[in-house]
C-alpha cells in the first residue's frame, strides 16, 4: 500500500519508535505494530498477555492504549495529521487499533511538548520529594481524559485514602496467597533482556527511614511492606504521603480500557515534560473484587481502571524495550 501526502518510512519509524516507549504492565509490551503505506495497525500479542493478574485483557489494552497515544504524539509532534480508529473491525478483536498519518498540519506546543518527553518518561519506584505536583498538570490531564471520555479523580480527601490503602494491602494479599501470581511475577521480573522489570528496578532505591503511605507493589510476590511502627531503638520512619491520581470510565469493555490507556499515557507524559515522576499502583485495579471494592469504598460513579502515585523523584530509567521491526 503506497504512502500519501509525503508520509515517509522515517516518518513512520521515528512514530514506531515512541509508541514502543509507552508503558506497559509488567513491561510485557504486549502490541505489535504493522504497517502499510501510511496507516500503523496496533495489534495485541496475546502470548503477552497476564494469565493471572489479567485474564480479561484489560490491562493489555490499557497498555496497548498507552502505545497508542505515544504514536498519536509523535505523529503530530512531526508536523502528521493523525487519525486514530480504535477497535476498527468488529471482526478481528485483536486489531486495536488502525492509526493513519496524514497531512502535514502544525504540531501545537502541548503536542511537541509531551512529545519529547516521551523518551524521558520511566517508572520511578523509589521515594518522591515533598514538593507539590503542579495543580495545572491535573486539570491538562482532565482536558484530554474528558475528550476520550475518561474521568480523573485526585485521591486526597484523608477517608479515601485510608480506604484506598485498605484496598491495596487486601488486595497483595490476596494475590500473594495464589502461587499462580508468584509465578507469573517471577516470569516477568528480575529479568535482563528487553522486556520484564528488571532486577535493578523493581523496588525502587528507599532509605530506612522513609516509607511510602500507600502500600506499593513487593515484586518478591510476599506482599510485604517496611513498617511505620519503628525498628527497635530506632525513631519511626518518616512516611510519604504521595499525590494519587485515578483514572476512570463510564464503561468497562475494550474501548474504554483503550480509552483509558490513551488518557493514561497522556497523563505520564503530562508529568514527566515539567519532572514529575509516577509508579502504578497496580493491586487497586488488578483484579475485579479489588476493582468493585475500590469504586464501592470510594463511592465511584463508572468504573477505575488506573491509579498512579506521581511527585519528584531521585531514580533514573533502567528498563528496557523491544527493538522494533515494522511488520
Amino acid at each position: 500500500m503506497r504512502q500519501r501526502f509525503g508520509v515517509t518510512n522515517d516518518d513512520m519509524t521515528a512514530v514506531l519508535e515512541c509508541a514502543a516507549l509507552a508503558p506497559s504492565v509488567h513491561n510485557t509490551q504486549p502490541w505489535r505494530f504493522d504497517v502499510a503505506g501510511d496507516t500503523i495497525e496496533v495489534r495485541a500479542e496475546r502470548d503477552r498477555q497476564l494469565s493471572y493478574l489479567d485474564p480479561t485483557g484489560r490491562q493489555l489494552h490499557v497498555s496497548c492504549g498507552a502505545a497508542i497515544e505515544f504514536a498519536f504524539l509523535a505523529a503530530r509532534s512531526i508536523g502528521r495529521e493523525c487519525t486514530v480508529r480504535l477497535l476498527p473491525d468488529g471482526g478481528d478483536p485483536d486489531l486495536l487499533a488502525r492509526i493513519q498519518l496524514g497531512r502535514a498540519r502544525v504540531a501545537t506546543p502541548t503536542e511537541r511538548l509531551l512529545a519529547e518527553a516521551i523518551p524521558l518518561r520511566y517508572t520511578d519506584r523509589g521515594p518522591y520529594t515533598d514538593r507539590a505536583v503542579p495543580a495545572d498538570l491535573v486539570d491538562d490531564v482532565r482536558a484530554r481524559a474528558a475528550d476520550l471520555d475518561v474521568w480523573i479523580r485526585t485521591v486526597d480527601d484523608a477517608d479515601d485514602r485510608r480506604a484506598l490503602v485498605t484496598v491495596l494491602s487486601v488486595a497483595e494479599q490476596s494475590e500473594a496467597a495464589d502461587a499462580r501470581y508468584g509465578e507469573e511475577l517471577a516470569r516477568w521480573t528480575g529479568t535482563d533482556g528487553d522486556v520484564g522489570v528488571p532486577a535493578d528496578a523493581v523496588a525502587g532505591r528507599w532509605p530506612s527511614d522513609r516509607v511510602s503511605h500507600v502500600p506499593l507493589r513487593d515484586f518478591t510476590g510476599h506482599a510485604s511492606q517496611p513498617s511505620v511502627e519503628g525498628r527497635g531503638d530506632a525513631s519511626p520512619p518518616s512516611v510519604e504521603r504521595d499525590f494519587l491520581l485515578m483514572l476512570g470510565t463510564p464503561d468497562d469493555d475494550p474501548l474504554a480500557w483503550l480509552s483509558a490507556g490513551r488518557a493514561l499515557g497522556w497523563a505520564l507524559l503530562c508529568a514527566a515534560s515539567v519532572g514529575v515522576s509516577a509508579q502504578p499502583l497496580g493491586p487497586a485495579t488488578d483484579l475485579p473484587h479489588a476493582r468493585a471494592t475500590l469504586r464501592h469504598d470510594l463511592g465511584l460513579v463508572g468504573y477505575p481502571q488506573f491509579v498512579v502515585r506521581m511527585g519528584y523523584g531521585t531514580d533514573r530509567p533502567r528498563t528496557r524495550r523491544r527493538h522494533v521491526v515494522p511488520a
